[in-house]
């Protein structure tokens, strides 16, 4: 039998145990990815009327709360991740009375971290308007602030329901459920801006949609898991607690790195640059952003199977090491396709979309597209979460908050590079840091052997990124196309998409990790 054959087999046996985990994940990954295809639209839609009635410096605004609002949940510690790891051996053996008990302490410790969110961010309104460079553009500024924090704050009073779904591998419950509620926010946020213009109302119909999503989302967890609403005087193990707490620890850190690395770049161009630019980034930022969201709900399906694998099959390196080496291509194929795509796709599409008064410079493209991709493909990232390996975190994402945080406020308060300098400072941190000592801690704390050739694959791939988009610049450059007009820049993006496509085949033709990856699409389909 081949090598590629048992390739195939051995990804078709991690997603074909006796509860087949590979059509939980096809069928969650399905849903995630209509989900928020839909969902994008809707964004677009909203974005588009928020622009055209409220303009760019309300729209600065709006992207500075949100990561304000960022800072406020380092009070959640990665608790959430901590919490779901911890459910998937109960899930696995369907021990109720675990995953009762789990779910009674995860509600009692979400319910004190909303609170303690709540108080934070009322003390931190009082500020808000040190971190605006004109804080008199946006009037009653800080009773914004609060109306957005309490979008926020809802959700963390009935999310552990979220969570208990995805963890068994049932995450295209949680994705319809928030397709309705962000379709019917949506149509009434688009009202709000067109017929009033306003922005109380955008922000009330945020918290009203978290809310009642939120509450299906309970109502639909209790009636697939009905033993939750029973009362339950038994209590988590003490190991589990332990296990638990363990987490936690490894990933107060990692939630200092992530609040740092995506949380601090709109908050210093709005500082020290204005709302204006951060507005025009903002557009951009949507963009990327649902497709990372979409990017992540994809693959969350494979994480959970992939958590389900390292407590059944745990002892079995070989088969994880195979499957990992499988994701970590799919990953790169995806995020460079995302990429290389939306490099050629962005200025006529923000030029028809908002008009070329909300254009960035085509280096400050270059660098976001950049950021985008060290941000995607980081497989084992991915890995880490679904093995539980939170401990490793501890130093690392402290080290990578320090780095990303010192080298972007240099760049962008002693350099003339503006919105560059904190982009820039972003992505040399992903490189000093998070290049190398992620897949350190996978390999360190689950497959137990030589990194090496993993650390070979990872930047060979990404020599073959920088050089289709040095080749897709110096196209462009030649070809200098004018497009306009809907059905012009529609057509253009599905030329450039089909062109990377057809590339990005050819460049991994001789991959094996591509041929297993086509023999099990034809497999799926075939099914």
């Amino acid at each position: 039998m081949t090598q590629g054959v048992t390739t195939l087999q051995s990804i078709l046996e991690v997603y074909n145990p006796m509860i087949s985990r590979k059509r939980a994940s096809i069928k969650n990954a399905t849903a995630a990815l209509l989900t928020q295809a839909i969902m994008m639209i809707g964004q677009f839609g909203v974005q588009t009327v928020f622009v055209r009635t409220l303009g760019a410096t309300y729209l600065g605004a709006n992207g500075l709360f949100g990561n304000l609002i960022q800072f406020l949940s380092f009070a959640e510690l990665g608790i959430g991740a901590a919490f779901s790891y911890a459910l998937y051996r109960p899930l696995a053996e369907e021990d109720e009375s675990t995953i009762t008990a789990i779910m009674h302490l995860f509600k009692r410790v979400y319910n004190t971290i909303g609170s303690i969110i709540l108080v934070g961010g009322l003390i931190l309104s009082l500020f808000v308007p040190w971190f605006i460079h004109d804080s008199s553009s946006v009037p009653h500024v800080r009773f914004y602030f609060i109306l957005y924090l309490l979008s926020t704050v809802v959700s963390y009073f009935f999310t552990y329901n979220r969570s208990l779904l995805i963890a068994d591998q049932r995450s295209y419950v949680n994705s319809v459920n928030q397709l309705i509620f962000s379709a019917l926010r949506y149509i009434g946020q688009i009202i709000a801006l067109l017929f009033f213009h306003s922005y109380f109302g955008y922000l009330l119909l945020f918290i009203l949609g978290n809310l009642f999503s939120n509450i299906a989302i309970t109502y639909q967890s209790h009636k697939r898991y009905p033993y939750l609403k029973q009362k339950t005087s038994t209590a988590v193990d003490p190991t589990i607690i332990q296990g638990i707490k363990h987490n936690v620890i490894g990933t107060v850190s990692s939630k200092i790195g992530s609040i740092v690395v995506n949380g601090t770049d709109n908050i210093l161009i709005s500082k020290f640059i204005g709302l204006s630019i951060v507005g025009l980034y903002s557009n951009y930022a949507l963009v990327l952003n649902s497709i990372s969201t979409l990017i992540a709900q994809v693959f969350s399906a494979a994480i959970a199977s992939f958590g389900n694998l390292g407590v059944t099959e745990k002892d079995n390196t070989a088969k994880q090491i195979t499957l990992f080496n499988q994701f970590t291509y799919i990953n790169a194929f995806v995020v460079f396709f995302i990429g290389l795509v939306s490099f050629a796709f962005f200025p006529p599409f923000i030029q028809l979309w908002l008009g070329d008064t909300y254009q960035l410079s085509k280096t400050t493209l270059t660098i976001i597209i950049i950021n985008f991709v060290f941000a995607q493909f980081r497989p084992a990232l991915n890995m880490i979460n679904a093995y539980g390996l939170f401990w490793g975190y501890r130093i690392k994402s402290i080290v990578e908050a320090v780095v990303n945080f010192g080298l972007s406020l240099i760049l962008v308060k002693y350099t003339s590079l503006g919105i560059n300098g904190v982009l820039i400072g972003t992505v040399i941190g992903n490189i000093l840091v998070n290049s190398w000592w992620d897949p350190w801690i996978l390999f360190s704390g689950a497959f137990h052997t030589t990194i090496w050739s993993f650390y070979r694959k990872y930047w060979s791939y990404l020599a073959i990124f920088a050089i289709l988009l040095g080749g897709e610049m110096f196209a462009l450059d030649a070809l200098n196309l004018q497009i306009t007009g809907l059905l012009n820049v529609l057509v253009f993006g599905l030329i450039v998409s089909a062109i990377v496509f057809a590339i990005l085949l050819l460049t991994f033709s001789t991959s094996k990790s591509q041929k297993a990856s086509i023999r099990l699409i034809r497999e799926v389909l075939h099914r």
